[in-house]
């Protein structure tokens, strides 16, 4: 195996950008149209929708190609694609669609010629359980019966996504093994956007002082448009426009408009990269992803989120406030 990820996705994949179906992903096995033909025994029925093998989909114009490296018995695959891709849910709700010839040839080459003893599935989702067939109780008709046929199907699923998990265990039997998202933190706020915001700040303190007042709404308009916000911000006043003609109010407002956007940006919240199997997360994004938790109200559990609480320790209702810094107000 690979000393690290990135010589195994080089092995691959041979470009970390390649999409399904590139050039540059690794062929392991190139399967003639012969065999199979002779280790698919439903290889004649996808014929009515993709015509006689190999296709034009992983395939080479003769074999069909099977993409990803093998290291002993360890084979790292590229699921294909479902060859609908402009409507992939056909696949699902079509009673005659079916898998096109190179995806039946690479679940043939799994379980006939590599030898898989299991096939453990990582990523959320795959194509697999998502093949025609009866939603229920597959039969030996039904595609996710057929391809993956008496291969163990284990399956790393994310956590937060139980409803098309019970999808991946009803219909391809998978044992699915619960993954956690990635911790999530604010997006907060960068370069141009975080010198934005201390002007925002310094604006609070000089607001009403007519010689630096107006100078600085100048300049968070400038840094504004220089951030492509005047996209997000339809009335924000020109360029060359001068905040002197403009009285405290309107200046408040301009200010307001700025500062509601960029919290908008900062309070989003992004995952800190993909979760990695085994590896548990530090300290610093377990304490984001629990304050992001912290600040949501259960009513159900009849749970107030930590925002609510620190607003009525100071007599206030969270949702005024919320309504305050919709609009722009500057105090909340």
């Amino acid at each position: 195996m690979p000393d690290n990820a990135e010589a195994l996705m080089d092995a691959v994949l041979n470009d970390k950008e390649a999409r399904v179906g590139s050039p540059y992903l690794n062929v392991e096995y190139k399967m003639s149209v012969d065999e199979y033909q002779e280790l698919t025994p439903y290889a004649s029925e996808l014929e009515e929708n993709w015509g006689k093998p190999p296709g034009n989909l992983n395939s080479d114009g003769a074999n069909l190609l099977v993409y990803g490296k093998k290291f002993g018995n360890v084979f790292i695959g590229v699921q294909p694609s479902f060859g609908y891709e402009g409507d992939p849910m056909r696949l699902l709700f079509s009673k005659s669609a079916s898998p096109h010839h190179g995806f039946a040839a690479y679940h043939t080459y799994l379980e006939k010629v590599f030898g898989a003893d299991a096939v453990l599935h990582f990523g959320t989702h795959g194509s697999l359980e998502f093949m025609p067939g009866k939603q229920v109780g597959m039969a030996s008709s039904c595609y996710p019966d057929r391809l993956i046929n008496s291969m163990p199907n284990l399956y790393y699923y994310a956590a937060n996504n139980p409803s098309e998990a019970t999808i991946a265990k009803r219909r391809s039997y998978a044992a699915t093994i619960s993954y956690l998202t990635p911790p999530a933190e604010n997006a907060g706020l960068y370069k141009g956007l975080k010198e934005l915001g201390e002007l925002v700040s310094s604006y609070k303190g000089l607001r009403e002082n007519e010689a630096r007042g107006p100078s600085i709404v100048n300049a968070i308009v400038a840094a504004a448009y220089s951030c492509n916000l005047d996209k997000d911000i339809l009335d924000l006043p020109a360029e060359d426009a001068d905040a002197k003609a403009m009285d405290l109010r309107q200046r408040d407002d301009v200010v307001g408009q700025v500062y509601r956007r960029l919290m908008e940006i900062e309070s989003r919240l992004l995952p800190c990269g993909l979760h990695t199997v085994g590896v548990p997360p530090t300290a610093e994004e377990s304490i984001a992803t629990l304050v992001n938790i912290a600040s949501l109200d259960r009513p159900e559990d009849g749970v107030k989120s930590l925002p609510r609480l620190l607003a009525e320790s100071r007599d206030r209702d969270i949702e005024e406030v919320y309504r305050n810094n919709n609009n722009g107000v500057l105090e909340d």
